[in-house]
C-alpha cells in the first residue's frame, strides 16, 4: 500500500502472450531484413509499440477505482455497483468470441463475448490470473499476479459477496485455443505486411510531364521535379550493363526488393541518386542543374521520353501540354 492508501498490483504476461509475442516480432522482421526499407521497418515498428503501449501493466486501486496502467493513457473502472467479483472459470470463457481486441500480442485486451459473461471489457496480460467484475455498468476482467491480494482490496473498497471458484488451470484447453486464434490473426497481419515487402512488383513508376515539371508518383518516395533543377542538355539514357558507374552500390534510405528499387541509393561513382527501377537495364538519367541530386528512372520507352522531356522543357512545348505515362 501506498502513502496516499492506494495498492498496487503487478501484471506479467503468460507463456503464450511471449510466444506469440516473440513469433509476431520475427514475422514482422523478415521483410525489413530482406527489403531493408525504412517505410515497412517503421510499419512494422507501429504495430508492435501501439500493442504494447496498449497492453496492461498493472493495476492500481485506488477510490473506489480500479486503474489498468498502460503506456497509452491509464484506464478507471469506477467500483459502482458491484454485483459480482472472484475468479474466473472455465465456464467463463465458454463460447468466446473477439469483437475487438488484441488475442495474444502484449496481452488479451479490448471487448470480447463470451456464452457465461456476454460482452466484456478485457485488461488481461495471464490467463491463470482472471478476475471477473460485474458492475452495473458493465463487465470487465483483470489478471493481477496477486489474485487473492487483489480480491481482498477491492472488496475492502467495495464489498460485495464473491462466488468460490477454484484455480485457473482447468480453462488453459479453451483459452490456450482461443489466444492462438487471436494470436493467429495478428500473425496474418504480420504475414501480409511481410508478403507485401517481398512481392510488391509495381512495374516502372507513373510519370507526369508538364512544361514547368516532372512528377514521378511512387507510394513510398514520390518526387516532383522542377524543370530548372535539372540540366536539360544532359538529360540521356544510362544502360546499366555499359554506364557501369552508375549502379547502385548501397541503399540510404528506400524500399527495395527483387521486383522494385525506390527512394536515395549510392551508385557506383559515388554519387547519393534518386533511383526508381523495376528491373530494367536502361534508364532514363535525370541529372542536376545545380546542388542537387541526379535521378534515375525506369520508363517504358527511355530514348522516347529523353525527347520529351528536352522538348518540353527547352521551351517549345506549349504550357498547357501534359503527359501522362
Amino acid at each position: 500500500m501506498t502513502g496516499d492508501g492506494s495498492q498496487s498490483f503487478s501484471a506479467s504476461y503468460d507463456l503464450t502472450t511471449k510466444i506469440i509475442s516473440a513469433a509476431v516480432f520475427l514475422i514482422l522482421a523478415v521483410p525489413v531484413v530482406a527489403t531493408k526499407s525504412v517505410v515497412i521497418g517503421a510499419l512494422g515498428a507501429a504495430v508492435l509499440a501501439i500493442s504494447f503501449a496498449y497492453s496492461p501493466r498493472g493495476y492500481e486501486i485506488w477510490g473506489r477505482s480500479i486503474v489498468v496502467r498502460r503506456l497509452m493513457g491509464n484506464v478507471s473502472v469506477p467500483l459502482d455497483e458491484v454485483r459480482e467479483l472472484r475468479k474466473a472459470t472455465a465456464e467463463d470463457f465458454r463460447g468466446c468470441i473477439r469483437l475487438w481486441g488484441n488475442g495474444g500480442l502484449f496481452g488479451y485486451y479490448g471487448l470480447f463475448r463470451t456464452a457465461t459473461l456476454g460482452k466484456c471489457t478485457w485488461y488481461v496480460t495471464n490467463r491463470r490470473n482472471v478476475v471477473v467484475l460485474v458492475t452495473g455498468a458493465k463487465t470487465v476482467l483483470f489478471s493481477p499476479d496477486d489474485v487473492e491480494g487483489f480480491l481482498a482490496a477491492v472488496r475492502a473498497m467495495a464489498p460485495v459477496a464473491g462466488t468460490a471458484a477454484g484455480p485457473l488451470a482447468a480453462i488453459e484447453p479453451r483459452g490456450f485455443g482461443f489466444a492462438w486464434i487471436g494470436g493467429g490473426l495478428v500473425a496474418i497481419l504480420a504475414l501480409g505486411i511481410a508478403g507485401f515487402a517481398i512481392l510488391y512488383s509495381p512495374g516502372p513508376p507513373k510519370l507526369t510531364l508538364t512544361s514547368g515539371s516532372l512528377a514521378i508518383h511512387d507510394r513510398f518516395y514520390p518526387v516532383r521535379l522542377g524543370a530548372s533543377s535539372v540540366d536539360v542538355a544532359r538529360v540521356r539514357v544510362v544502360d546499366m550493363a555499359v554506364d557501369k558507374e552508375w549502379r547502385p552500390t548501397s541503399r540510404t534510405n528506400g524500399f527495395a526488393n527483387a521486383h522494385y528499387r525506390s527512394g536515395w541509393f549510392r551508385v557506383a561513382n559515388g554519387q547519393k541518386v534518386r533511383l526508381y527501377d523495376a528491373g530494367g537495364k536502361r534508364l532514363v538519367l535525370l541529372p542536376p542543374s545545380g546542388d542537387g541530386a541526379a535521378v534515375l528512372v525506369e520508363v517504358p520507352e527511355p530514348e522516347g521520353f529523353v525527347e520529351e522531356v528536352q522538348r518540353a522543357w527547352s521551351g517549345r512545348a506549349p504550357a498547357a501540354r501534359m503527359a501522362d505515362r
